[in-house]
């Protein structure tokens, strides 16, 4: 009796998470709740798992692909941005003002960064800040920035260039408005037809909105189950070796 109940446990393990792949490890939990929303909103079937280092975030095989481009278009998983605690930690040597001032303008441009990656429809944002360079016998050259967007082709963010050039030049004191230079480029949708992928993978589709009610079908009628993958093996074997034999001869 043992021997068949963990026999029909690991078939029916097997069944529901089979089809099952990793889509991101190690998130928080509120942001894996945001990227599991997103994905029931467009029929994308998700489950979360909480481990140890994280929550796992699994769809179906088949869903894969359309997952990965929704959640990449809606900015999903968030970047983590460096703090300055963790750029000058309490501990920290003392460092030459170069490499403090180095340590500055990183964190001034993540700042940035961080705030553009807020906006609807960024998917990405880098900020470069050059700082003054100085020579003999001449005035300095002054700070300039340079902006890198990739963007979701569903927001019109070509509406948003001047107050991004606002909010960056607002940003770092001193800055020429006229040194501030913008490149936006949109994403390309790489999302496939999930119907050849659902038609093939259908079973999975009844058993997920169903689940309740199929685990408890078949903890009522183990036997039955046992029986019908018996002779499902054994039809395999049969026409193995039938092959094998028409080899043979």
């Amino acid at each position: 009796m043992k021997v068949h109940r963990i026999v029909f446990l690991t078939v029916l393990t097997f069944l529901l998470t089979a089809c099952d792949v990793d889509l991101y490890r190690s998130l928080p939990e509120d942001e894996a709740n945001q990227m599991m929303a997103l994905l029931m909103q467009h029929h994308i079937n998700a489950e979360k798992k909480q481990e140890e280092d994280g929550i796992t975030l699994r769809v179906e095989q088949a869903q894969f692909i359309n997952a990965v481009e929704l959640l990449r278009l809606n900015g999903y998983p968030h970047r983590q941005f460096t703090t300055a605690d963790k750029m000058f930690p309490a501990n920290q040597l003392v460092v030459s003002p170069q490499e403090e001032q180095q340590k500055i303008n990183f964190l001034k441009e993540q700042r940035i960064e961080g705030m553009l990656s807020q906006m609807e429809g960024v998917i990405n944002a880098k900020v470069t800040i050059a700082l003054p360079t100085y020579e003999e016998g001449s005035n300095a050259s002054p700070s300039s920035v340079a902006v890198f967007i990739k963007y979701s082709p569903q927001v019109n963010m070509e509406a948003f260039r001047v107050k991004i050039k606002d909010l960056i030049e607002m940003s770092i004191p001193g800055l020429q408005y006229s040194k501030i230079s913008i490149l936006m480029q949109p994403a390309e949708f790489r999302m496939v037809p999930d119907v050849p992928a659902r038609q093939t993978f259908w079973i999975m589709d009844v058993i997920n909105a169903h689940k309740g009610k199929v685990v408890k079908w078949l903890m009522k009628y183990p036997y039955q189950l046992m029986l019908s993958l018996t002779g499902l093996l054994l039809g395999v074997g049969i026409l193995i070796g039938y092959f094998c034999l028409r080899r043979r001869f």
